[in-house]
């Protein structure tokens, strides 16, 4: 494969020779973002002249007009055959693939299926996971099956365990490959485990499952199916259902530097690596399925790709040829605080100084249970559920978790570029730049008012890489310790933090990390993220203007203030929320898009609580409301202005 591919650099070398590609600063930036590190001189060298491959495939691929695009990822100094022998997993079984014992084969019977169907945006899918150098992919797949059935069955997303699966199921062989009809098999005779209680190690160990705490009680998973081989219908089908096991053949170097677009036509069908199918959908004319992988989130599209759909036969990298899914049920008729207590401590390694404050904590907790319950029997267009922040009062919650200051004049006095308004241009129907690379994994502010330096550093994150063509997550601490116009922990405008960017360099993340505490500037010691000059001014969007927001959203992430001050947010886990918030902005967020999911237009929302919070750390707003709009979110937005001196690659 290196030798195919090197082939291919002498054409490269030739199509880009007008614009030299620096590899030294690419490898230094790689090197930085993933925190790479070599043993010896003579192996950093050796990865080094493997990376320049890649850059120049990358290069290469980037300049054919495919609908997708590759880029620099975490593997970009492995080899194709390296990388084959250390990330997949699938087991090749004795007989066709679902012969095991099951519940039968889904069919598609003529139902209504839907024109799009995405389980990310209805809270049945946990954070993006990695397996590491271990061949447990099939383990993920299943974890991830399971979660997803059992949100929907029971309304709790539970993270579970893959080291149970791979410690435990003997039917499979560990970090040596399995199915997920085994592991199915194998959910069916056992309780299933929480991923916090029995944690993921890549590589396997004896059997814990006797001391961790439960995520799924034995009996609940009841059995599985097997979609019908090469039919896109069944496997839609499947897919309104639930999200669905599959495995597929991703042994291309088109797949290891995957990072966004609907890929297609560079992958077979010989089955290694088991993943899980979350939805499907159309992106520019192009049918695709959503597939979550097991790469981690600084892969594809934070974690995802999408493949072709509707190319017959196997399906695009063989989709078509082995899915199946759990069939669970939730036996809960009442609700149980104690477990429910337990589970959510488990969940979030929640402790507490004392026996009185965690009883304090329970009392709490029951009652934002019941408020969850209450609200979710509205059949309004969202969901409450158990949050990290379920045991907190919604004032304790406000005074820690935002940090918008009131500026002395209206917002957006400061001096900037002029305000963005709409020209009559044509507006895109949706916009997510989630899945155009544009936007970094969800980040955690903690008990720290610095909410407005993660709306500006996500800002400034996707105007770069839009600028630029790198995505390079900046560093929240420079903001809260360097810039001394807003006040770090104590709260701050974005406004300002992007007249700071346009003095300074801009740290990236990694070399000046974040400590949700104020202190002493370290700037000088950082590595340069963005460097001085780059950004040359911001943007105010004209207030209460959805027109004006739509239309900057066209161009990059937009940060935003909202009101953000009450439980339903607090405790918000999916769907459009709409009428529980105010407009008096206490919380300074990112805008990444807008679309409409099940007749509700809504804007797209990175928020800065982490991960397990919301849809994986987003939020779904109402979009049409009018004046400042939901959570007055048209009342405050604004973007900077970058400017990038050359473009390092074409991604």
């Amino acid at each position: 494969m290196l030798r195919q591919v090197g082939a291919g650099c002498i054409f490269a070398s030739v199509a880009y020779g007008s614009n030299p590609v620096d590899y030294s600063k690419q490898w230094n930036n790689f090197k930085t973002n993933h925190g790479k590190e070599y043993s010896s001189p003579i192996e950093e060298q050796q990865r080094f002249e493997i990376f320049k491959v890649n850059i120049d495939y990358i290069n290469s691929m980037n300049s054919k007009g495919n609908d997708f695009r590759l880029g620099v990822t975490l593997f970009a100094d492995m080899t194709a055959d390296e990388f084959v022998a250390s990330h997949f997993g699938i087991a090749k079984p004795d007989a066709s693939w679902g012969a095991l014992p099951n519940l039968g084969n889904h069919t598609y019977n003529g139902e209504s299926l839907a024109a799009s169907v995405d389980w990310t945006t209805k809270g049945a899918v946990t954070p993006v996971k990695n397996q590491g150098q271990c061949g447990s992919c099939w383990s993920f797949s299943t974890t991830g099956a399971l979660e997803g059935a059992w949100e929907i069955a029971s309304g709790n997303l539970v993270p579970l365990s893959e080291q149970q699966f791979v410690d435990c199921d003997k039917v499979d062989s560990g970090c040596n490959g399995g199915l997920m009809d085994n592991a199915f098999k194998f959910a069916e005779e056992n309780a299933i485990c929480t991923e916090k209680s029995y944690p993921y190690k890549a590589v396997g160990g004896s059997c814990k499952a006797s001391s961790c705490t439960t995520g799924i009680p034995k009996g609940s998973v009841t059995g599985f199916k097997d979609v019908t081989v090469n039919s896109e219908q069944d496997l839609m089908s499947a897919l309104n259902k639930q999200p669905v096991s599959i495995a597929i053949e991703a042994d291309r170097s088109a797949f290891q530097l995957y990072k966004s677009g609907v890929l297609s036509g560079w992958c077979g069908t010989n089955l290694d690596h088991g993943v899980l199918a979350v939805g499907y959908g159309t992106e520019d004319g192009k049918d695709y399925w959503l597939v979550k992988n097991s790469w981690g989130p600084s892969w594809g599209l934070n974690g995802y790709v999408k493949l072709l759909r509707g190319k017959g036969g196997a399906g695009e990298c063989g989709i078509l040829k082995s899915a199946s899914y759990p069939v669970v049920s939730s036996g809960v008729q009442t609700v149980d605080y104690s477990k429910q207590w337990s589970d959510f401590k488990a969940t979030h390694g929640k402790t507490y100084s004392t026996a009185v404050e965690e009883e304090q904590r329970f009392e709490i907790f029951k009652v934002n249970v019941d408020y969850i319950s209450s609200m979710n029997s509205k059949n309004s267009k969202f969901k409450l559920g158990i949050t990290l922040f379920a045991d907190m009062t919604a004032e304790e919650f406000s005074t820690s978790h935002f940090g918008i200051a009131k500026p002395a004049a209206s917002w957006g006095t400061l001096p900037n570029l002029g305000n963005h308004t709409y020209n009559g241009e044509s507006l895109a129907a949706s916009v997510d730049w989630t899945t155009k690379g544009a936007v970094t994994p969800v980040k955690n502010q903690g008990q720290c008012g610095s909410c407005w330096s993660f709306s500006t550093t996500g800002a400034l994150e996707g105007a770069w890489e839009i600028a630029s063509g790198n995505l390079v997550p900046l560093s929240e601490q420079q903001f809260v310790d360097c810039d001394k116009v807003d006040s770090g922990c104590n709260g701050g405008l974005m406004d300002n933090a992007f007249k700071f960017a346009e003095e300074n360099a801009i740290c990236t993340e990694k070399s000046y990390p974040y400590k949700a505490v104020g202190g002493s500037c370290k700037a000088s010691s950082c590595t340069t993220g963005i460097p001085k000059g780059s950004v040359t001014g911001f943007k105010d969007v004209t207030v209460n203007s959805e027109q004006d927001l739509m239309s900057a959203l066209n161009k990059q992430p937009v940060s935003i203030a909202i009101e953000a001050d009450r439980s339903a947010f607090q405790l918000y886990k999916s769907g459009v929320l709409s009428g529980w918030c105010g407009t008096n902005l206490d919380h300074g967020v990112l805008a990444v898009g807008y679309g409409t999911e099940d007749g509700q237009d809504y804007w797209l929302v990175k928020n800065s609580w982490g991960p397990s919070w919301g849809l994986n750390g987003y939020v779904k707003l109402l979009r049409g409301k009018g004046g400042a709009g939901e959570c007055g979110l048209l009342k405050s937005a604004s973007y900077p202005v970058v400017s990038a001196s050359q473009r390092e690659i074409t991604v």
